[in-house]
């Protein structure tokens, strides 16, 4: 008599194995499907939040910058860089985030330690700013005024910059006070909500 022990034991390890794998691949699609409706929700929440700054802010362009790590320099050490990952526009204004493009920080180090130590970045005329770097970059936008502040984790790691650019007028006068700076700083922990 023949033993069909080791047969029936390969035959069903074959069958288990393609079922796992079957298996894998209908999770791994579902999650791929999951992560593709959380992020379309995601990104619907944060558009939402540009376009209200946009209407309290009375801006012409909103948009959101992350910071991110981009190539490696020979020393190992990881070039810091920042990206426009959204924007939104009023009807005339350009949309400049493909222009707003992997940007070192080592480039715009005045800019963002100014962004770091006060916590806002504040010109009501563009044409004052003296990082002659930070300025030719909004300058090709059309920027007239803008305001940025830091978008922080709840641990305080500051992950990107929310923004609002004043294209067709310089700032209205909204009285840029405290009030302002704690509305735009809400928002920016709001909007980090969405990013991590």
């Amino acid at each position: 008599m023949i033993d069909v022990t080791p047969i029936l034991a390969a035959v069903i390890t074959a069958i288990a194995t393609v079922a796992s794998v079957l298996l894998g691949q209908r999770l791994m699609s579902r999650k791929e499907k999951d992560c593709v409706i959380r992020e379309t929700s995601q990104n619907a929440n944060v558009y939402t939040a540009l376009r209200y700054i946009m209407e309290q802010m009375k801006a012409d362009r909103g948009y959101i910058m992350e910071f991110h790590n981009g190539e490696i320099y020979f020393s190992g050490r990881g070039q810091q860089k920042f990206s426009c990952t959204y924007e939104i526009v009023e009807e005339g204004i350009s949309a400049e985030s493909s222009n707003s493009q992997n940007h070192r920080v080592s480039n715009y180090h005045n800019y963002v330690n100014s962004l770091v130590t006060d916590g806002r970045f504040l010109h009501h005329d563009v044409e004052e700013i003296q990082d002659q770097a930070f300025y030719q970059m909004i300058n090709r936008k059309g920027i007239k005024s803008i305001y940025n502040v830091p978008i922080k984790t709840v641990d305080g790691k500051i992950i990107g910059i929310l923004g609002v650019d004043y294209v067709k007028n310089p700032i209205p006068d909204l009285g840029y006070d405290e009030k302002s700076l704690t509305f735009m700083t809400r928002q920016a922990r709001m909007i980090a909500g969405y990013l991590i």
